[in-house]
């Protein structure tokens, strides 16, 4: 009965997150080429919400599996007052957090674009005003993600399921609403800045209604110390994961390869982190409350059980989806760009990326899920211990076959990554005693 009762909310995650993506996807992969092409436009806008999106993965993925375990043993320590209040200094904590990024970004924005594109024909000028416009939405994300981890230890998935969707559709909205448009790429980020307030306020009712208030609340020492604990080697390890790559590998280094060169490669690069998400993601962040409890954490066995089920499903969902990927790359690439104003090369390129990448697609679904057994028992430093090798690992690969191989160097570097990824979280996992095999 509790096995058909996981399997039907990690159903409807994916299929509520399923949407979120397919959204993302229409905005970020089809109607930015379509509109902007391979052009600096398309480079100035996909940098820009490549950046504040990279800000605002690193703090929720950072802190939402982290802080998944301390909402589940503490609402079993504290009384109900006392956990409200520990909840509202969460909040308050990270919305600060976010305030204070966003103001960093709004003044050092010419010297983080200019840094990154200092070897590139993008136009600097334009991608720091878009980057500008879009920031704020980090105050929101970063509030976000204390709703979301405890809406996640409530088991209340579905709410907080809607995150990709709401910004995407906004901006999706915005974008055919306005098509012939001047200067739309301006709009498209304020709509995303408009689509995270939205989400925002959706998590904030759905809080509300599970019976939490919020009031104004100093932030404890007690809450800071739980927060050094749990949030800061995973964040530092998402921070140094997620500026390598998606700066240093996919801004940096793409760019380098002429213009068009980084939209062509997010194209591809959306769709597969989108099916990586949907399957892998889904699966980690419904098994970790379960795994979360004191019982199973104790019971390495159990854990061990839940992990190996967990496993079992990406790989049922995951294999299928890399098989088509491998199979049909062309005509997916085809079917998204093949009656567009895009060049056929550009066509025949997304596919090819399509194929590297979906080379690595199984081992990219387990990793989340595998981290979650970490998550679980709180082995943070393994975490983060895990994370920065594989970053290293990636640039290393990355670099090497770029040289060579171009963009497809890029694709392939992820699946050899994903494969030793695996591997060492494998190997992670039995040093606490935990076998998923």
């Amino acid at each position: 009965m509790r096995k058909n009762l996981i399997v039907k909310k990690t159903f409807w995650v994916m299929v509520i997150t399923f949407a979120g993506m397919g959204l993302s996807l229409l905005v970020r992969v089809l109607l930015i080429p379509k509109r902007f092409g391979f052009s600096g436009t398309a480079d100035a806008l996909t940098i820009a919400l490549t950046i504040v999106l990279l800000v605002d993965t690193i703090v929720r993925e950072g802190a939402k599996f982290s802080l998944v375990p301390i909402f589940v043993t503490r609402e079993k320590e504290m009384k109900p007052t006392e956990y409200q209040r520990f909840t509202n200094s969460l909040l308050i904590f990270l919305f600060a957090v976010g305030f204070g990024v966003f103001v960093l970004i709004e003044l050092f924005a010419p010297w983080i674009v200019g840094g990154l594109l200092w070897k590139s024909a993008v136009d600097v000028q334009k991608a720091t005003t878009l980057l500008r416009l879009c920031a704020p939405l980090l105050i929101f994300g970063c509030g976000s993600t204390v709703l979301g981890a405890f809406l996640n230890s409530q088991q209340h998935f579905k709410t907080v399921a809607l995150r990709n969707a709401l910004p995407a559709g906004v901006a999706g909205f915005i974008f055919l609403l306005l098509w012939n448009a001047q200067n739309l790429e301006n709009w498209v980020v304020v709509a995303y800045t408009g689509g995270f307030f939205a989400y925002f306020g959706w998590l904030c009712i759905g809080v509300y209604r599970t019976g939490h208030r919020y009031a104004f609340t100093g932030i404890s020492v007690d809450t800071l110390r739980s927060l050094k604990n749990a949030v800061t080697l995973p964040t530092l390890g998402f921070a140094i994961r997620q500026i390598t790559n998606r700066l240093l590998v996919e801004v940096y280094l793409v760019s380098q390869l002429g213009g068009g060169a980084i939209t062509r490669y997010k194209s591809a690069f959306q769709i597969f982190s989108a099916l990586q998400t949907l399957i892998g993601i889904s699966i980690a962040t419904t098994g970790l409350p379960d795994m979360a409890t004191h019982d199973a954490v104790n019971d390495k066995k159990e854990l061990g059980r839940t992990l190996n089920r967990n496993v079992r499903t990406a790989i049922i969902i995951g294999l299928p989806v890399t098989l088509v990927l491998l199979m049909f790359h062309e005509k997916i690439s085809w079917l998204l760009y093949g009656r567009a104003t895009i060049d056929q090369a550009s066509i025949q390129l997304i596919g090819q990326l399509l194929f590297w990448l979906g080379i690595g697609m199984v081992f990219s679904c387990l990793i989340p899920v595998l981290n979650a057994g970490l998550y679980a028992q709180k082995a943070y430093r393994l975490v983060f211990a895990n994370m920065v090798t594989m970053t290293v690992l990636n640039f290393v690969v990355a670099y090497g076959l770029i040289k060579t191989l171009q963009l497809r160097g890029i694709a392939l570097a992820v699946s050899i990554t994903a494969l030793l990824a695996v591997g060492n979280l494998t190997y992670l996992l039995r040093k606490t005693r935990v076998s998923w095999l």
